[in-house]
């Protein structure tokens, strides 16, 4: 049971911070892949410099830091940019983003915790799904962003 509440918790969590803060889904899944590829290719490199920077943290708690601040620092830069008619699109977005973090934010956490999630339901049942979901939410954050984009207005010449 505390397996499946974890995974439901980080599913929801996007669609939280977009129903009360009104932030751009799409942002947070660029973000979250972004962070997640820089987790990826530097982790070893930003695990030892914070290391020496913040004696005696471990590393698993170093690239978790690593993965939620950008994340949370985008939620909260980019709160209010919503409107009201664009918001469930954003908000059924932001489901494909807390599914993208089931997949992606394990690999982050300590091995206990991992264990849990792996071990939930909704994740098993989701698991073979994973590229199919990761895929949609970034073709459905590119959309999201291509249609919430303001169009530049017609410029017309003035004959002098």
């Amino acid at each position: 049971m505390q397996s499946f509440l974890l995974t439901i918790f980080v599913i929801i969590i996007p669609f939280l911070l977009v129903l009360f803060l009104r932030t751009n889904a799409a942002i947070l899944f660029f973000v979250l892949t972004g962070a997640a590829t820089l987790q990826t290719y530097l982790d070893k490199d930003v695990s030892s410099f914070a290391g020496s920077i913040l004696p005696g943290s471990n590393v698993q708690t170093i690239s978790l830091g690593l993965f939620v601040f950008p994340f949370i620092v985008a939620a909260i830069a980019f709160r209010g940019t919503v409107s009201k008619k664009m918001l469930v699109f954003h908000l059924l977005l932001s489901l494909c983003v807390g599914l993208s973090l089931v997949f992606i934010v394990p690999q982050f956490l300590p091995p206990g915790v991992v264990d849990t999630i792996h071990d939930s339901g909704p994740y098993k049942s989701l698991q073979p799904y994973t590229s199919i979901v990761i895929a949609a939410s970034f073709l459905a954050s590119v959309a999201v962003l291509w249609f919430s984009h303001p169009k530049s207005k017609s410029h017309k010449k003035h004959g002098h």
